[in-house]
């Protein structure tokens, strides 16, 4: 499980911070809400941190068009 703690609007697009270390997320996965509603991954966010546990703590991800919102939880489906 992947809980959404930021959002942000990038043309069409979705930039979306998830909690955790993303680990089995890759380019064009899927991810899906409690809801059973599909997110596409476009790609994955290679952040820079000058601490290398920190890069555990998050991963960023650009989705296709929709509608999520921090608190949302997120599955790799």
């Amino acid at each position: 499980m992947f809980k959404v703690i930021y959002v942000f609007k990038v043309g069409k697009m979705i930039s979306v911070t998830l909690e955790g270390n993303g680990v089995g997320i890759k380019n064009g996965s899927e991810l899906m809400n409690e809801h059973g509603n599909l997110f596409k991954v476009v790609s994955v966010g290679m952040p820079r941190h000058d601490n290398p546990s920190d890069i555990s703590k998050s991963t960023d991800v650009l989705l296709t068009p929709c509608n999520l919102q921090k608190g949302d939880e997120l599955y790799i489906a």
